[in-house]
């Protein structure tokens, strides 16, 4: 892979630091997302610790925003505003560790299908990622909208052709393609997303959770040896970001691109 990464959740990020400086790749640190009330507790401790550890780090660096009851849609004010506001927050941190991208999920629920949904849905991103891209830009970060529970790639395109930002993108994350898409085609959001493609997440899973196994697992139903190259063919190539549970798959999966 033309730029890879690998992502750890862990607060201690010494190793998973070791690890991508042995090969010469990029880090994406997870634990401003997946941790809510660390947002609220002494984080600038912890940053400023990463920030030692990061010190001469040749590396990508990439930062996973928070996604836990996040709805930047909402039709409720006071929600979006404290989405708003955890977002800004792990922008500042992102900053500060030096990183490019910052990945926040959409979060579009699909269980919802009144008429008119989709486009009131839209109109209401389009303002907030708006925004947000502006924050982005004064910080020289990246905005990376990353697929979750979205059926099909055009939900998210829609509102990134909308925004239309050198600030925003798009992150594909394939295992829940696999996970959640109407139809797990890699071609097909490949080609919807073409040009937005900033970062982008790989493991492999069971079809039934989001396991987040080794690519080459032989309990995971998605075959990397296909997708690999459809990735390394695009024209511009996004940040690939290895995301596994523990060090010892992270290797594992770091060996297999190696072959």
């Amino acid at each position: 892979m033309e730029r890879l990464a690998i992502a750890t959740k862990q607060q201690d990020i010494a190793e998973s630091v070791a690890l991508a400086r042995e090969h010469g790749i990029g880090i994406e640190i997870q634990v401003y997302g997946c941790c809510p009330q660390l947002l609220d507790g002494d984080w600038r401790s912890l940053a400023s610790r990463h920030k030692a550890l990061l010190a001469g780090f040749d590396g990508e660096i990439a930062l996973h925003g928070a996604f836990y009851d996040m709805v930047s849609a909402s039709r409720d004010v006071r929600v979006v505003s404290l989405t708003r506001e955890r977002y800004l927050l792990n922008l500042r941190i992102a900053a500060e560790l030096g990183a490019r991208h910052v990945i926040f999920h959409a979060n579009f629920c699909p269980l919802i299908r009144q008429p008119g949904h989709r486009v009131d849905w839209t109109e209401r991103q389009v303002v907030f990622w708006g925004e947000m891209a502006e924050e982005a830009s004064a910080h020289d970060l990246v905005i990376a909208l990353e697929n979750m529970w979205e059926p099909e790639p055009g939900i998210i395109a829609d509102v990134l052709d909308r925004v239309d930002s050198p600030h925003m993108g798009a992150c594909l994350d394939v295992g829940h393609v696999y996970l959640y898409s109407d139809s797990p085609s890699i071609p097909r959001w490949l080609d919807r997303l073409e040009g937005r493609l900033v970062h982008c997440h790989i493991n492999n899973n069971p079809g039934t959770h989001d396991q987040h196994l080794p690519l080459d697992s032989e309990a995971g139903v998605i075959d990397y040896g296909s997708i690999i190259p459809m990735l390394q063919a695009l024209s511009s190539a996004p940040l690939v970001a290895l995301e596994m549970e523990n060090l010892a798959d992270l290797e594992r999966s770091l060996c297999y691109l190696g072959r």
